[in-house]
């Protein structure tokens, strides 16, 4: 029932990201961030990267091409899960007629998300999406003031989250490798823009919530509110929009307290030869990222039966960097037929 506010000068409202691997606490810091009175986040969708190469360089804007711009963005996987009024969208894009640029008005669809919790004064606008964290450079080239928070989690504990819950393949050597290949570009990221990118660990978050969370909007600039920490309490309106029974298991957690129980969980549920692989493909970067691995050095079984698993990750980002290179037309073709 909450009204979306209206952006009524996209150019001067900061945009920030939420990036990290799936099942490392991305979709909790996005929900305590929704919860903030000045702040909107919708829910995940690429939309911004996947209409870079059609949009970013235009400055000039008919009607027929915000229309077009519209329906390109509706079309997006995952967009018709928003909680948007349509008509109004198309009408505040509509309006924009003329001189405007590809950020600002990505920044008019972000900010016609209609949110559970109330809000005042739009000071800040959001978005959550894991994938995002191999585009941090073309999304600085369209949001130069952009601001990044990636959040890491123990990669065992990450492990056995996408395990459980059967989110992709669940190889530990692709999952670890996955979860490095992350860190590294987040890593690389932060080295280059330390003032844009900061590096929040899961396990600090849930620990110590309210610390954690003053950090992150001092990072942000924008004023700590502790009704962030009270996210559960609409849980109801969480629980209207889990529609099936993978989304109820996917973000039961939102639906209760701030917790640290699933810290450390893949120490009763992983197997042994699992945590081996897993150490031994994080390598030095579990230390680097703060966690401490349980074995340290590796026969030559482990690292032959590691080969499969690097593999497939690694083709598997060849092919995204590939795809990335296709005209417009034909990689909405590849995502819209195989998003994930």
């Amino acid at each position: 029932n909450h009204q979306p506010m209206k952006a009524r000068d996209p150019e001067n409202i900061n945009i920030f990201f939420i990036i990290g691997r799936p099942r490392a606490g991305t979709t909790l810091l996005r929900t305590l961030f929704d919860a903030h009175p000045n702040i909107t986040i919708p829910w995940e969708c690429q939309y911004i990267v996947n209409l870079y190469s059609k949009y970013h360089r235009k400055t000039l804007w008919t009607e027929k091409e915000l229309n077009e711009f519209y329906e390109d963005v509706i079309r997006q996987w995952q967009f018709r899960f928003w909680n948007v009024d349509f008509d109004k969208l198309r009408e505040d894009l509509l309006s924009r007629k003329g001189e405007i640029s590809y950020a600002s008005l990505c920044k008019v669809v972000h900010s016609n998300f209609i949110s559970f919790y109330d809000k005042t004064e739009l000071l800040l606008l959001g978005d959550k999406n894991p994938g995002y964290t191999i585009y941090t450079e073309k999304l600085l080239k369209v949001f130069p003031d952009a601001r990044f928070i990636y959040i890491t989690r123990d990669y065992r504990d990450n492990l056995y989250s996408i395990k459980r819950i059967d989110f992709e393949l669940p190889l530990a050597s692709v999952v670890v490798y996955k979860w490095k290949y992350f860190l590294k570009q987040a890593l690389k990221a932060q080295r280059k823009h330390p003032e844009k990118v900061w590096i929040q660990s899961y396990e600090d978050l849930v620990s110590d919530p309210e610390p954690e969370m003053q950090k992150l909007c001092d990072f942000l600039n924008i004023p700590f509110e502790a009704e962030m920490l009270n996210f559960y309490e609409r849980r109801d309106e969480v629980r209207q929009v889990m529609k099936t029974e993978r989304a109820k298991k996917n973000h039961a957690s939102l639906l209760h307290p701030i917790s640290t129980k699933r810290i450390g969980m893949w120490k009763n549920h992983l197997s042994q030869p699992e945590v081996k692989m897993a150490d031994f493909i994080a390598g030095g970067y579990a230390e680097r990222a703060g966690y401490e691995p349980n074995y340290k050095v590796f026969g030559l079984f482990t690292r032959i039966k590691a080969i499969p698993g690097i593999t497939y990750a690694r083709l598997l980002y060849l092919l995204t960097a590939m795809v990335n290179l296709f005209p417009y037309r034909l990689r909405s073709f590849v995502l819209s037929k195989g998003p994930l």
